[in-house]
């Protein structure tokens, strides 16, 4: 598989995240907000979601390829890809995928976290949680050229943090071992806002260790989802 070359939020580079102390928050977002290209977002979602009232929905997969903008330069083709489209609503990632320049891709992100905001507090509690274990996702789980926060075990731990017990299973078809996450029943919800499910199970491909389905080949990279 090709390296990510998606932004770890905003702005970024794909491989292992950089040791250090965390980014601020205003380097995450990387810019400043421009009022009238932020209203022209906030509109452009406006529209999305009338387009959703009025039975316009599509679902979107969370597929590498359904989550890639084209349009868009190597900084941020792939901002959806991982826990981000797992954050964001159908019509946000549709809107995203709709965007035609990185100016409008860097807007649409800082009115993303501004809208999980609501009360525009200097520190934004859930960007801080996100950038938290993504720094710790990227420390443990980048592979085969991809940040860790967007391989499929970083999207967990993004989401709803480590779990409580971690065990390996051995394959009935032989093979890499089966990676088994378990979470209890009384984990905290997660950053969606949803509880883990009880379990979730990975197994390598290749290089890169995935989603894995008892009984069938392992799943392609983000095509299951948390929760």
């Amino acid at each position: 598989m090709t390296c990510s070359t998606a932004p770890r939020d905003s702005v970024g580079s794909c491989g292992p995240a950089p040791s250090g102390a965390a980014r601020s928050q205003s380097q995450v977002l990387g810019i400043q907000r421009n009022p009238i290209r932020f209203a022209w977002i906030a509109l452009l979602l406006t529209v999305a979601l009338a387009g959703c009232a009025s039975g316009g929905k599509t679902p979107i997969g969370h597929g590498l390829a359904d989550l890639t903008n084209p349009a868009l330069g190597p900084d941020y083709a792939q901002w959806l890809v991982g826990p981000i489209s797992f954050l964001a609503t159908q019509e946000e990632v549709a809107t995203y995928l709709g965007l035609k320049d990185d100016a409008a891709a860097q807007e649409l992100i800082a009115h993303f976290w501004a809208r999980r905001n609501p009360r525009n507090q200097p520190q934004n509690d859930l960007l801080t949680a996100f950038e938290a274990r993504g720094t710790e996702a990227d420390r443990l789980y980048s592979e085969a050229g991809y940040e860790g926060r967007r391989t499929d075990r970083g999207t967990i731990h993004v989401i709803y943090g480590p779990p409580k017990k971690i065990d390996f299973e051995v394959a009935s078809t032989g093979g890499s071992p089966i990676e088994v996450w378990t979470y209890s029943s009384d984990a905290a919800s997660g950053l969606n806002g949803r509880k883990p499910a009880p379990r979730y199970r990975f197994r390598k491909r290749g290089d890169l260790t995935v989603f894995y389905h008892a009984g069938s080949e392992p799943l392609q990279r983000g095509i299951h989802g948390p929760g």
